[in-house]
This record gives C-alpha cells, structure tokens and sequence, in this order.
C-alpha cells in the first residue's frame, strides 16, 4: 500500500470512529435510598454508573449492564451489614438516545455481630499501646456487621505490630461466619503477635565528626525493644542538628536467631561555610539589611560559630556567637557571645558592649536559658549623657505549640524573662527586671482567625535614672501599638523627651479574614503604654490592613489610629515574619 492509500484508510477509521463516539446513547443514573459511604460503594461497583459515558455504549450493553444490577448492588451492600435490601430498578429511553436507569433501594433490617470472640497472644498481650489499641476494637456484640471497620482494625493492628518491633505477627484465625437463615453472624478473631524485636548494632555512617559525641544523637541503646517512632526520633535529631544535609535511615532485615534489627545510618556533611544576605524595610527601622556567616561544624566535636552584622536607619549592630554541645546534644548547648551595638532614635541614643555566657536547655516543649552577660552602655536620654556597666545574671523561659511555620491556625507562644544586677558585684546599680509576653492564635472558621496577644514588665531600681536605655521600657510601634511611633510612649521629662518606664503594659486583638491562599484582611486593636506608677495612662490605637503570604511568614500592611490622641493621627506601618 502507498503512503496515499494508508492516509485514507486512516481518515476513513477516524470519521467512522467519531461517527460511532456521535452516535453512543447517553445514560443518566439516578440512586435512592442511600447515601454517604453506603452511596459511593454502589456507584464504584455499579457498572452501568462507571460505563454510562463509554464512547462504545450500545442499547444491548445498556440493557446487560442494568440487567446485572440487582447483583452489584447487593454486593456492594453486603460488606455495610445489608443482606436483605430491596432494589425497584427501572430503565426508559427518551428522545435522542437518552436512557434514564433509576435505582430504588431500601435497606431493610441489618445483619448485626452475635458472637465476638477475639483473643491476643504473644508479647503484645503486654505491650500497653497495642493492648489499649486491642482493647479498643471498634464492633462489639449488637452492633452492625461493618466489615470495612473490621478490615480497618486488622489492618491498623498489623500497622502497630510491625511499627513496634512484632515482625512475626499476624492473625492466625480471622473468619466472619454468616447464617442468613438465623440472620446472625459470628466473628472470630485470634492474633499472634510472637516475641517483639529490639535494636542491633547501630552504625553512623559519617567521617565529619567524633563517634561518641555522635551516637549521643541516638535516643536508644543496643537492646531496647524496636520503635518505628525512636528511629524517626532520630532522624529528626541528625537533621535538625545542622551537622547534615542528607540523613538517610535504613533499618535492615530483622535477623531471626536473635530477635534484632540493626540500623544502618548513612550521612552526608553539610557545606562547612554558609551565608546569609538579606535586605527589607521596616516602618520601625527603616530600610534594613542582615549580613551573615556561620560554621556549623567548627571540629569533631561539634562546635559551631555563627556571625551577623544588622544595619538599620535606626542602628546597626554586630554579633556573634561560639556554640558547645554538651550531655545531650539535641537539648543542651553552653553559648558564648559578644556583640556590638548603637542605636539612634529621636529621645536617645546608646552605644552597647556585652559579652555573655548562656546554657541553653530543652525540656520537652519548653525551652529555658540561665545567662550571665557583662553590658557596657554609654547612653544619652533627653540630652543627659550616661555610661552605665552591669554584670547582669539572667534567666528565660519559652514555650511555642503551632503546626506550619507561615501561617497558623492554632498556636501559643510563651515566654518568661529575668535578670537583675547587684551594686558592687561588677554592676553600677542594683535592679531587677521581669517581663511576661504571650501570644495566641485561634481558628474561628476555615477562613477566618483571632490573634491577641499581651506583654507585661516591671524593674525594680532606686537609681532608675542610670539605668541604661536599652533596659528601660517603651511602647509604641509594629510589634507594640500601632498608630504610634516606635517607642514613643513613655513617661516624659519637663522637655516633653520620652526617658523610658519601669512599668510596661501592651494588649492587642486582631481578627483576619482570609481572602485566598495568599491574601488576607485585619481588622485590630492595640492598647498599651510605658509608665512609672501604678495609674498608667493607657494609649488606644485601632485599624485595618491586608496580609500577603509570603515563605518566612506573612508581609503586613497595616494603617492605624491613634483614637487616643487629639485629632487621631494615623500611621502607617510594614512588617513581615512568622505569626508565633
């Protein structure tokens, strides 16, 4: 044949093909009596539903696929506890190959469990999250025989098994027996979960760092019983380390002469340098700009560096800090730090020297800081130049529950802080400072969240007039109340100079509306000010602004009224960062 004669054939086959598909009768399916899952399963194993839009559906395949009907819906009945349903089935062309099948079921009585038997054998039968998960076995006797709950529970019992180291088990009877003529069924149900399995040798596949230290990240010794949830446990370790860029787990065939499991950890080093470049804008600040550099693996023991030199419109400053792993190396860390600082704002200006030692501590979900830092300031609040020196011991205390980092349904953010200093013990003055902060995040609907949050802090000092400005408070600003400047709400001096509080009180309520995945709209109110006595004048702002989702947390527009000042001034604030 001739490449002319195969072109025609083939326009023949595909005119008479779409001459076929044209000329296919259409069906519509309608089912009643049923609905929710009991619904999906007819439609999945009734035929005529799946092929009602088959492009080679003929009048004689219409009438074999209603044909078996009766059937497919009873078996897809069955399974729920319905053997004795009823179906009126009915089929009728229309004009234009239209044929409408109409399927009316009525459930009738269902079949429910008469005997239960279950017994559990093994080393499970002491093993208290697969006994409770046993014990809570979702059919009892009454109840209506579900076997897609029945399989469901099987299945989520050999979920658990294996997860906890029962590699042997598995149900050696489990049989539902039914009598249509009683109308009764019995169930039968016997596991053996044989001996539970436990940990071999574990090897850390790596060249980067000292092996004791390392094995410190493993939440478990050679010989503990085996736990699918202690080996993502670790894996989380080793990748939240920073030491690694791959952390890749491989437990190996469980050997059956002893009972053990080995694990097999391979990993690959992170880059020994890393930096960071980053520019932004700030109603607060100004234009901003972040410089940083870290060595997250300094020697084999795990000692890092990191680095970082903020610059503002307001300050800059320059950081740095010498990190120790110690005992438990995912929970503990003694830190060493220096920085460099000067700030300038419209009341004062300070320049900071300190240096400080810190043992940072986790305690499952709280996070706690003992510290001891020596802080140089020369300052000058309301045109009185000041250089204050404190050796100042401190100690913090944190807590942070949310799920997605960016943007959060449900979250709580705690956080608790002291520190003080003691004339003739290094320090110029003696004071005591604390301060709470707390900020919650709630869902009202699928769109729509409340976000409050609230700071109170008070010091305690005699000479409160050399007490340094970046230890005084102040409210005012993005993160305090909107609608008035950064820090400008404080006690005054005769020069109307904001000099700072020794007392701080902030509150805040927003609700936000989420419009798509990316935009959203505020509405808030902000309330707070700094003061010296106990009868503060509290400052009121309110507004409104939209929310645009961004990797590192939501960039905020805001506009905001000062209610609480003659002719109600307003601002205009920018912020971007995580909600908690």
């Amino acid at each position: 044949m001739n490449r002319t004669t195969i072109q025609c054939l083939l326009i023949i086959v595909s005119l008479l093909h779409g001459a076929v598909a044209m000329a296919a009768p259409a069906v519509t399916v309608t089912i009643e009596g049923v609905d929710n899952e009991l619904l999906t399963n007819v439609q999945q194993l009734l035929s005529i539903e799946q092929q009602r839009e088959h492009p080679l559906l003929t009048e004689g395949r219409i009438q074999r696929l209603h044909s078996k009907a009766d059937e497919e819906i009873n078996n897809a009945l069955q399974p729920f506890g319905y053997y004795r349903a009823t179906i009126k089935k009915n089929l009728v062309l229309k004009s234009d190959e239209q044929w409408y099948a109409t399927y009316n079921i009525v459930l009738g009585e269902p079949l429910t469990i008469t005997t239960l038997t279950r017994t559990i054998g093994g080393d499970a039968a002491t093993d208290t999250p697969l006994k409770e998960l046993w014990d809570s076995f979702p059919l009892k006797e009454g109840d209506v025989l579900n076997q897609s709950l029945y399989e469901q529970a099987k299945r989520d019992i050999l979920k658990l098994a294996n997860e906890r180291g029962y590699f042997d088990a598995d149900f050696t009877i489990a049989q539902i027996a039914i009598d249509l003529k009683q109308y009764a069924s019995h169930i039968t149900l016997q596991f053996s979960s044989g001996a539970r399995y436990h940990f071999g040798q574990t090897e850390l596949n790596q060249s980067v760092l000292n092996e004791d230290f390392l094995y410190r990240f493993v939440p478990f010794e050679q010989g503990d019983p085996y736990s699918i949830n202690k080996l993502l446990d670790l894996q989380q370790g080793l990748m939240g380390s920073d030491y690694f860029s791959v952390v890749e787990l491989q437990p190996q065939p469980p050997n059956r002469r002893d009972n053990t499991v080995p694990v097999l950890v391979n990993l690959e080093p992170r880059k020994q340098h890393r930096y960071l470049i980053a520019l932004g804008y700030g109603t607060d600040t100004g234009p901003r700009g972040k410089l940083g550099w870290e060595m997250p693996r300094i020697n084999r023991a795990g000692h890092r560096i990191d680095t970082e030199y903020r610059a503002s419109a307001i300050g800059n400053n320059l950081s740095g800090r010498y990190r120790i792993p110690i005992r438990n190396p995912r929970k503990e860390q003694l830190i060493f730090s220096g920085s460099l600082a000067n700030t300038r704002l419209d009341s004062s200006e300070s320049s900071i020297a300190n240096l400080g030692v810190s043992l940072l501590q986790v305690h499952g979900p709280w996070q706690e800081t003992f510290s001891l830092n020596y802080h140089n300031e020369s300052y000058k609040i309301a045109n009185i130049d000041r250089r204050t020196t404190l050796l100042m011991p401190g100690f913090s205390i944190s807590r942070r529950l949310s799920g997605d980092y960016a943007l959060i349904d449900q979250g709580l953010r705690l956080s608790a802080e002291i520190r003080g200093g003691a004339k003739g013990a290094f320090s110029d003055i003696n004071f005591f400072q604390g301060q709470l902060h707390a900020k919650g995040i709630t869902s009202l609907s699928e769109r729509q969240r409340l976000i409050m949050r609230g700071t109170i802090g008070g010091i305690n000092a005699i000479e409160f007039d050399k007490l340094p400005a970046s230890l005084r408070f102040y409210a005012g600003g993005t993160q305090s109340v909107r609608g008035f400047r950064y820090q400008s709400l404080s006690p005054l001096n005769s020069d109307g100079k904001e000099i700072g509080g020794k007392y701080l009180l902030t509150s805040s309520a927003e609700y936000e509306l989420r419009l798509n995945q990316e935009w959203s709209w505020a509405l808030f109110v902000d309330a707070g000010n700094a003061f010296n006595d106990f009868n503060p004048n509290i400052k009121k702002g309110v507004g409104t602004g939209i929310r645009w989702q961004t990797p590192v947390g939501p960039l905020r527009f805001d506009i905001a009224s000062a209610i609480s000042e003659p002719g109600r001034p307003w601002k205009f604030h920018i912020n971007v960062g995580p909600d908690l």
